[in-house]
């Protein structure tokens, strides 16, 4: 209880500290950083964030920027302030902003967003595809999660159920989950499991390689434990644990890279429901690595020098939300 306290504790200050930058970026009519020339990286995580931080006055006034500027009348967040920087994981950034503007209350947003994002979703296989013009295109594990999160958190629990689904079928179909974890499913395909060796980290996350996309197997657990309180249905959270299993026989360096970060979100969501001191440790050893990852202004950068003014701005946003996932995880166990 001791460790557990003090882990909170620490989590809780970091959690702050990353506030405490992300409000320097706030503009006065409400947007976040620089999106004219950005795009929506500086601001589409950021709704969860604020709300996740208290701060919620910030909060309401980037909604509103966000449904007067970007937010279309079919669902969409789309136009020139959204740029074209998650072509390939379209979902992906609508989910976190109804996400965010749930956190917020903003059903103005959720309900027709919602409406859009569900467009998305494969009738059969239950993942959300990575492109938004191409109804065969891919489906992978990270939009697939935080379009089964979006869900959760606006009560499709019907549709959240058949992302479950699909990521069952993806775990049923890997090879070798020990060693490698396979992400991309390809519709009327299956997993994709073959590719070009200078592209695997875009397909596979290797137990013996570096600079893995190690946050698909968080994503996915963190998805799954909450699916599994939603439903009451433990099905789902030992399917998390499965999808965790790779994060104990990776390499250290994992620790090392941004790309920990949601490891330790479904690792605390996971010891939320479990009590299982492993799934403790695992989030206990991420949250230390994330604070030793945190620029003296409060801030985070992504891993391997790529450094703009909205990466950093977009991952603080991503770690202040882990970071309170993480907190409500492990106190709630």
């Amino acid at each position: 209880m001791i460790v557990q306290t003090s882990l909170l504790h620490e989590l809780q200050q970091a959690r702050a500290r990353g506030i405490g930058y992300l409000m320097t970026q706030l503009r006065r009519d409400g947007a976040v950083g620089n999106p004219e020339e950005e795009g929506l990286a500086p601001y589409y995580k950021a709704l969860w964030a604020l709300a996740a931080g208290g701060q919620a006055e910030a909060g309401h006034r980037l909604a509103s920027w966000v449904a007067r500027n970007v937010l279309t009348e079919d669902g969409d967040f789309a136009g020139p302030l959204r740029g074209d920087g998650h072509n390939y994981s379209y979902a992906y950034p609508n989910a976190w902003l109804i996400c965010g503007a749930q956190k917020l209350g903003r059903f103005d947003i959720t309900a027709r967003a919602m409406d859009f994002l569900l467009l998305l979703q494969h009738a059969e296989d239950g993942g959300f595809r990575i492109q938004r013009d191409r109804e065969d295109a891919p489906q992978d594990v990270l939009c697939s999660s935080q379009g089964g999160n979006a869900c959760l958190f606006t009560g499709r629990i019907a549709e959240a159920r058949n992302v479950g689904r699909f990521l069952r079928t993806v775990w049923e179909a890997q090879p070798d989950p020990e060693h490698e974890l396979f992400f991309a499913y390809k519709p009327g395909v299956g997993l994709r499991t073959e590719f070009p060796e200078d592209r695997q980290r875009l397909f596979s996350i290797r137990s013996d390689t570096r600079r893995q996309m190690y946050f698909n197997m968080g994503i996915a657990a963190a998805f799954l434990a909450r699916l599994s309180m939603a439903t009451g249905d433990r099905e789902w959270a030992e399917l998390g644990k499965r999808y965790l299993g790779l994060a104990f026989n990776v390499l250290d360096e994992m620790y090392e890279t941004a790309q920990v970060g949601k490891v330790g979100w479904g690792a605390a969501l996971i010891y939320g429901l479990s009590g299982e001191e492993r799934y403790f440790d695992l989030a206990a050893r991420v949250g230390r690595a994330l604070i030793a990852q945190q620029t003296p202004e409060g801030a985070w950068d992504n891993t391997g020098g790529y450094t703009t003014g909205a990466v950093r701005t977009e991952v603080t946003c991503e770690f202040i939300v882990l970071l309170d996932e993480m907190i409500g995880g492990i106190a709630g166990a």
